[in-house]
């Protein structure tokens, strides 16, 4: 990994980046008025679900680092990634392994350094360094080198083709001499330095974090100047003191959402999202290895009635990982109609037969399992419940079991789960490769969420390699509607429900620039009606 001659400051510069652009044709708590006036502006303070982990743009993709650092492009509103760093698209060569992307000049963190390709190269080289342990290290399987060709140039060398490398470039870029350690006592975890529109000014451990307005910022500084973001984990806590006027906002379930709906001041805000629940289907319990389970189980199940009951019209029904924001590419065609008599006699010519308890069973093998769900999450334990409940009556007995993170991990080899997908939404390869290529499909405990139904089709995984290494979008497109087809008649899990994500705020209408956005899996108020803030504007 190569770097350019030494770094130089820059003075700030004005450059906003105004239009979306398709990459390639291939790819204590806080006080105060909500939304007054301070003497550090207008401040905005918001409630969190959980405290965050980290500031660390290498240890997670999107989120509240978006707020403080800039990444080579960025997350649009109409879900396509746009420049942010870059001036424009990255540019491929013939094969799709090599790729250059130009930054702007000017830009400068919030440290007042500059800003240049020698602080891409170190990220990205710092990112893949297995040394450095971090997270993202699976979204850039073939990324082999990363090069300065000058100040504001920047050419990535991959091992093969990979027509969704473009989508991966949203990583915070950080100060090359800042990037020491590793993930775990990198310190950047704690002192954040980017060049994104805020800086961090406060983190009270278990209380709330303070951002303020970045001096240093390139673009337009943002009329919203102080964003304190409070930790309330306790979703009747954070509905009860947002309705009290504690907060101008906060995630919340459809439920607790709707609850709010018509309070005086009060908006309720639903954003698309490529986020699914399923249930997965690992070979570790017998019956999941039986095809015709599989297809029966997902024709039991009533998607339409979680969507109108649990999800309170927040959502839509789903059949495969794919969602609407991979576009073209996501066929809406691909469902199941509920059809539990169909779903019987399906079990019934495949052997399952029903016996004395009303649970069926083939050769032995009841037709049983354990379905686990976070238990601090009620959408998914209303879900874990409905799913219970319609398969009773194919003959399915279904235990629902709340377990932690490291329950879900152990359990996943021999116990259904809950699943919740779409971390990386914004190409097709990215939102569904690991859910079910089968060089996923060993069990792995320290990676159990990758195709965690242990699925291996020669089919699924052939379409899956065409597509990412395509440089025809046509062929890619219809290399990913083949594979819903595919799954369709052999499903690895039980896809149920798209989510749309559900926040309640309080004074948006004093501003132009609000925007919804379609949102990954991760949601909170790094998202919702504040993910673009910085681009807010008070309305005279």
């Amino acid at each position: 990994m190569q770097a350019p001659a030494p770094r130089r400051r820059a003075a700030p510069r004005a450059v906003t980046v105004a239009v979306a652009v398709a990459l390639v044709a291939a790819c204590g708590g806080p006080t105060g008025a909500p939304g007054s006036d301070t003497s550090a502006g207008t401040t905005l303070r918001l409630a969190e679900t959980a405290e965050y982990a980290t500031l660390n743009p290498l240890e997670t993709m999107f989120g509240i680092t978006s707020k403080l650092y800039d990444g080579l492009y960025a997350v649009g509103a109409d879900g396509t990634v746009r420049p942010d760093l870059a001036t424009g698209p990255p540019e491929p060569d013939a094969t799709l392994t090599s790729w250059t992307v130009r930054l702007q000049e000017g830009v400068e963190f919030s440290d007042g350094t500059a800003l240049d390709s020698a602080d891409v190269v170190a990220t990205y080289a710092t990112l893949v360094d297995p040394a450095y342990a971090s997270p993202l290290v699976s979204s850039f399987p073939f990324l082999t080198d990363v090069a300065a060709v000058d100040a504001t140039t920047v050419t990535f060398t991959l091992s093969e083709p990979y027509a969704p490398f473009p989508s991966t470039l949203t990583v915070g870029v950080a100060p090359a001499e800042r990037l020491t350690g590793t993930v775990l006592d990198s310190p950047l975890n704690r002192e954040p330095v980017g060049s994104g529109p805020y800086r961090l000014s406060e983190w009270r451990a278990g209380e709330s974090l303070t951002l303020v307005a970045s001096d240093t910022y390139r673009g337009e500084r943002p009329d919203v100047e102080r964003l304190v973001v409070a930790f309330v984990p306790d979703e009747n806590v954070r509905a009860q003191r947002l309705r009290g006027g504690d907060f101008d906002g906060a995630q919340l379930s459809p439920r607790a959402a709707e609850a709010l709906a018509g309070t005086e001041g009060l908006t309720v805000v639903a954003n698309p999202s490529a986020d699914y629940r399923a249930v997965t289907l690992p070979p570790g319990v017998p019956a999941f290895r039986d095809p015709a389970v599989r297809l029966a189980l997902n024709l039991a199940v009533d998607r339409q009635a979680m969507v109108d009951g649990i999800l309170r019209g927040y959502g839509s029904p789903a059949a495969t990982p794919f969602t609407p924001a991979q576009g073209d590419a996501f066929d809406p065609d691909v469902g199941y109609a509920r059809d539990p008599a169909a779903a019987a006699a399906l079990l019934d010519s495949a052997g399952w037969s029903t016996g004395p308890t009303g649970t069926r069973a083939k050769d032995g093998v009841p037709l049983a399992f354990t379905l686990m769900y976070f238990a601090e999450d009620t959408l998914r334990r209303d879900l874990a419940l409905a799913v219970a409940s319609d398969l009773s009556q194919i003959g399915a007995d279904v235990t629902v079991e709340a377990v932690d993170r490291a329950g879900a991990s152990a359990g996943m080899h021999t116990k259904a789960f809950v699943l919740g997908g779409g971390d990386q939404p914004y190409d097709p390869d990215t939102q569904v490769y690991s859910a079910l290529h089968s060089a996923y499909a060993p069990y792995d405990p320290q990676d159990a969420y990758s195709n965690p139904s242990e699925h291996a089709d020669p089919e699924v995984d052939r379409l899956l390699d065409a597509a990412r290494r395509s440089t025809d979008a046509g062929a890619r497109t219809q290399a990913y509607r083949d594979v819903q087809r595919v799954l369709l008649a052999d499903p690895p899990m039980i896809t149920l429900v798209v989510l749309e994500h559900t926040y309640v705020a309080r004074g948006l209408e004093r501003y132009t620039g609000v925007e919804e956005v379609v949102e990954p899996h991760e949601h909170g108020v790094a998202w919702g009606p504040w993910w673009n803030v910085a681009e807010w504007r008070a309305r005279p």
